[in-house]
């Protein structure tokens, strides 16, 4: 069971980022809504098809409700930092710091490193390394890039190298803001010690509760054409079953290592970003140090889910 959960949860969230990221010149912040609706949906469906119930109860309920809030605005710098620099480079850069903030939750709050011996904490150690060194790699692969005229961003027209700069420095630090977030938002709800089923619909609902709040400043009109609607919200689907498998697997497996083996989903939505969305372009020398980034902080990642 614990296989299947991590399988789920890397195909799922390795694809619904690609998914939300499909049509051009959709706002972020409508994006971010449409994808809490259908996450919103989906948990709706899971915690009426499982019997469960509600509870007011801080644990059952204000807790988790407060990590979806957080996730909403991880999710928002994360679009952001894919509109930037690609999402190759953004969830190469987003990613080595879940593994690490989470791993720092898991050890400040559930002492989930006490039991680790020497050895394997060295071990441990070691595959942090690997994963930094992958994200570095990932993050300087745009010198590789910089002889180009021009940069394609998934938002529209190419960029000039004169404002390049800054917007990729921009988009790094929506990446920071998202590890960070993403590293944090299902702490709360593991924090409560309640089953995933309980936990899952007041997560949903602050994710969804900070979705309309993020869509109502921009003062745009919150209608979609019915393709892109239909595909924002599909990406909230996949992104739901992803979520209440981290949690069944977080359950089993611990904070740090569950959310660690979460992140492998990398090798997917990066590999799309590349061969999909051609940010960079495939078979340039960018590419090729973004794969080869992908791969080692992919087997740092796998090897702090086998340690545990």
């Amino acid at each position: 069971m614990t296989a299947l959960l991590a399988l789920i949860t890397v195909v799922a969230w390795g694809t619904w980022i690609p998914m939300a990221q499909a049509a051009r010149g959709v706002p972020q912040r409508l994006r971010t809504f449409y994808v809490t609706v259908g996450n919103f949906a989906f948990a709706t469906v899971a915690l009426v098809s499982s019997g469960g119930h509600l509870s007011s109860g801080w644990r059952e309920f204000w807790l988790p409700l407060v990590g979806g809030l957080v996730w909403t605005a991880g999710n928002y710098s994360a679009f952001r930092a894919t509109e930037a620099i690609g999402l190759a480079r953004a969830a190469g850069s987003w990613t080595p710091l879940n593994v690490i903030t989470a791993f720092v939750w898991g050890a400040l709050l559930f002492g989930e490193l006490k039991s680790f011996s020497s050895t394997r904490f060295t071990v441990v150690a070691l595959a942090l390394v690997f994963v930094l060194v992958g994200v570095l790699l990932i993050v300087r692969s745009q010198d590789a890039a910089g002889a180009s005229p021009s940069v394609v961003t998934l938002a529209g027209p190419p960029v000039s190298t004169s404002k390049a700069g800054n917007t990729y420095r921009r988009g790094l630090l929506w990446a920071v803001a998202a590890g960070l977030l993403w590293g944090s938002y299902f702490v709360p709800a593991q924090w409560a010690k309640v089953p995933t089923q309980v936990a899952n619909f007041p997560l949903a609902l602050g994710i969804l509760t900070a979705g309309f709040v993020f869509a109502l400043p921009a003062g745009e009109s919150f209608r979609l054409s019915l393709r892109v609607t239909t595909l924002e919200f599909a990406a909230g689907l996949l992104f739901g079953a992803g979520n209440l498998a981290l949690l069944g697997l977080v359950s089993r497996v611990g904070t740090g290592v569950g959310f660690t083996i979460a992140q492998l989903s990398l090798l997917v939505n990066a590999s799309i970003g590349i061969w999909v969305f051609k940010m960079p372009e495939p078979g340039s020398r960018a590419a090729r140090i973004v794969l080869a980034g992908i791969l080692i902080a992919g087997i740092g990642g796998g090897v702090i889910g086998v340690v545990k």
